[in-house]
């Protein structure tokens, strides 16, 4: 005689009919503690201990979600968690919950070895990372989201400051959608090549008088910082949500900035024309990465200049703008023309001040001010 599984005896009040027609965008488990395997550039494995939120859409007419299903889908998969692995995982959780939308939410720790500067000494760093997958049909989407602590100093403290600088630790927070395969270590790259310097989890007496005098030479602002990876990252984005948070040394509160970008890449975007009279990007942005690709710290821009670096600093801040007697220095050290350099900085040379006087109205013609 077969008997029945007593499940098949016992009610399942989940599958009622609801009659209140109100249907749930999210629902299902969170903060489930599962071990996962994910894969680093190197293509070695890591195992760690991440944290999952896993959800389905409910329709209105149905009473609830089935919550053990959720685990007995993970409990089948154990093992490769990626972005190879993830848009099968969310088919099958469709298909045990009877679900059109499906979304995974894993947080866990990611370590990276780094060298430290100088004396390149291996440690450990744990940056945080989150893979959040969306499932809706036969569409499937995949966010990448990675914590990056990192080294600020402020712009302003150094300017007014005889001795020294204040900073701080931040926190940079990317959430990126990726026009091709992004690893985590090339996010977090990224934002540390644009902070003040990187983090080390070791680092020995020579390493910290790099760190302390390369977060000198290379000061931001949460603003710059926000931007600076932006535009780092944007190339390879379709979306970008960048956070910032600076835990301010000398205040009681933090410094925060959050810039959110959609589109397709820059690289394949039709560049926007500038606003007459406007340059693209202020001049000390510029300078600062400009100087930054040349691997060059301000002190060394400044001798090469015969100026201060507290001038560098303020041309790179903005609070000063660049006189024309820099102009063929300035030109020289950054391997520029002057005559190209000069109109970035928005800085006219004798000699088209000449052509300018000489044909006044040819020049207003030309920048389309004539009113005509």
């Amino acid at each position: 005689m077969n008997s029945v599984p007593l499940r098949e005896l016992l009610p399942d009040h989940a599958s009622h009919a609801d009659d209140r027609g109100i249907p749930i965008d999210r629902v299902g488990i969170r903060g489930l503690r599962w071990p996962v395997t994910v894969w680093d550039r190197a293509h070695r494995a890591q195992s760690v201990v991440a944290e999952i939120d896993a959800t389905v859409g409910l329709p209105g007419d149905v009473k609830g979600t089935h919550m053990s299903r959720f685990v007995e889908v993970l409990a089948g998969v154990r093992g490769e968690l990626s972005l190879h692995t993830l848009p099968d995982l969310c088919e099958q959780l469709q298909g045990r919950l009877g679900a059109e939308a499906v979304q995974l939410d894993v947080r866990f720790p990611y370590f990276m070895e780094r060298l430290a500067p100088v004396s390149r000494v291996p440690s450990l760093m744990e940056y945080g990372a989150a893979f959040h997958a969306t499932r809706t049909g036969d569409t499937f989407d995949f966010v990448l989201e990675v914590r990056v602590p990192v080294t600020t100093l402020c712009p302003c403290s150094k300017a007014v400051s005889e001795r020294g600088a204040h900073n701080q630790r931040s926190y940079v927070d990317v959430e990126v959608r990726g026009v091709d395969f992004l690893w985590i270590e090339d996010v977090v790259e990224a934002v540390e090549a644009c902070a003040s310097s990187p983090l080390y989890a070791l680092l020995k007496r020579e390493d910290e008088k790099w760190v302390t005098e390369h977060a000198y030479d290379n000061p931001r602002f949460v603003e710059d910082l926000i931007r600076e990876v932006t535009a780092s990252l944007r190339p390879r984005a379709r979306s970008l949500r960048v956070t910032v948070e600076n835990v301010e040394s000398i205040h009681n509160h933090s410094a925060w900035a959050r810039l959110e970008w959609g589109g397709e890449p820059a690289a394949q975007r039709a560049p926007a024309s500038p606003k007459p009279g406007r340059p693209p990007e202020p001049f000390g942005d510029w300078l600062a990465a400009r100087r930054a690709r040349l691997h060059l710290t301000q002190a060394q821009l400044a001798e090469r200049l015969g100026v201060s670096e507290s001038l560098v600093c303020k041309l790179e801040s903005g609070r000063r703008s660049l006189a024309p007697e820099h102009i063929t220095a300035l030109a020289e050290a950054l391997g520029e023309e002057p005559a190209r350099l000069a109109a970035l900085a928005g800085v006219l040379t004798e000699a088209q001040i000449a052509r300018v006087r000489a044909d006044p109205e040819g020049f207003l013609r030309w920048v389309g001010t004539t009113g005509a």
